[in-house]
């Protein structure tokens, strides 16, 4: 519903395994409401939202749906929206989550979420340029088994993403820095760099694509000390993460957090024959800081994690049906090996399939 004066989305989603109910199913835990919101127009520069929202920001890094894996991301929070129709954007939002309805003295660690949450993101747009600033306040409580008690720890993130075109060229960058506490109550010092160009030819059929982003983390010699104080692992909280560091998620994906960090050095090319759409991308993976040698604590494992290589093909049917086929296969070291388990003589690969329907449900009858 979207009128005037309110919008409002109700959106379902059901997360299930084929085979994993029964034919004559009673009820399940699959069924879920993933948004519910309303809208108010408050003027003609400001609104607010409330209630469970998608966040989308910029590039997905720090705030995305996670429209890869079979459920997306949502947030329970209020959203104050300024200059909406302008150049210049102003997002505030602001959340309180609760584990049962009681005010005072109840602890909240849960599930993987935050205790409460504040932030703020300015959008400005010029004709080639594209800005945004971003301050994140994440705060979650702090398990103090020695005082028997649960203190609330902050984190702070702040920096900005750009967007800028050049002709054909299109470079974009992030810069981002974590301080505060982190959830383990360490002081936190971390960073992002993150910068990438693309070019296309050939009316946008052809685009060439290189770049690189910096995730900084924690020497392990660092995380054995017992008097060690200070984490410098980056954490990308709530982003679409799938869609960094390559296709088969072996960093961030629910993994890999308050860890050595991660160099990705990428290039990658795409070309797109209608109705046809292929790309391919390799990834050069090593540490950002140093992974003990298990085989003598003394000396360090070289950071080089090895390459991915990735490679996506899809073909559009129509208007409503795609196609997508994609395949992934990992080159690791031995320092991949140290870091994640497993053998690197062994074949890193995986494959997928998916139909994407995008159907008309309303027809303007007026066109």
């Amino acid at each position: 519903l979207d009128n005037q004066f309110v919008n409002i989305r109700i959106s379902l989603q059901d997360i299930r395994t084929w085979g994993s109910t029964a034919q004559l199913n009673l009820t399940d835990n699959h069924l879920s409401i993933h948004e519910a919101w309303g809208e108010f127009y408050l003027s003609d520069f400001l609104a607010l939202k409330l209630g469970r929202q998608e966040l989308i920001y910029d590039d997905h890094r720090i705030f995305g749906n996670v429209d890869w894996v079979h459920q997306g991301r949502s947030h329970d929070l209020a959203l104050l929206k300024i200059g909406q129709s302008r150049n210049l954007a102003i997002h505030l939002g602001f959340a309180y989550n609760q584990a049962k309805e009681q005010l005072f003295n109840n602890v909240y660690f849960g599930p993987s979420n935050y205790k409460t949450l504040q932030f703020g993101w300015l959008h400005h747009e010029w004709e080639k340029l594209n800005l945004s600033l971003l301050f994140l306040n994440n705060g979650i409580q702090y398990s103090d088994t020695i005082n028997n008690r649960e203190p609330m720890v902050f984190s702070q993130t702040l920096g900005g993403h750009l967007n800028y075109l050049i002709g054909k060229i299109k470079f974009q960058g992030s810069v981002y820095g974590q301080l505060g506490t982190d959830g383990n109550n360490k002081d936190l010092n971390a960073y992002l760099l993150s910068g990438n160009a693309r070019h296309s030819l050939s009316e946008g059929k052809i685009e060439y694509l290189i770049g690189f982003e910096i995730l900084s983390g924690t020497d392990e010699k660092d995380f054995t000390d017992p008097g060690f104080t200070e984490n410098n692992s980056f954490t990308p909280f709530y982003g679409t993460n799938h869609k960094f560091n390559g296709h088969m998620d072996y960093f961030f994906v629910g993994n890999h957090i308050n860890n050595v960090g991660l160099t990705d050095i990428f290039a990658g090319i795409g070309w797109k024959p209608d109705p046809l759409n292929f790309q391919f991308s390799i990834h050069r993976f090593s540490t950002n800081a140093y992974l003990l040698d298990p085989a003598d604590a003394a000396k360090t494992m070289k950071k080089n994690l090895g390459i991915e290589l990735d490679f996506n093909l899809g073909y559009r049917h129509n208007e409503t049906l795609e196609i997508k086929f994609g395949y992934s296969q990992m080159l690791p070291t031995e320092t991949m090996v140290v870091l994640k388990g497993g053998s690197k003589n062994e074949f890193h690969n995986w494959a997928w399939l998916m139909f994407v329907c995008t159907p008309k449900l309303i027809v303007d009858k007026e066109k």
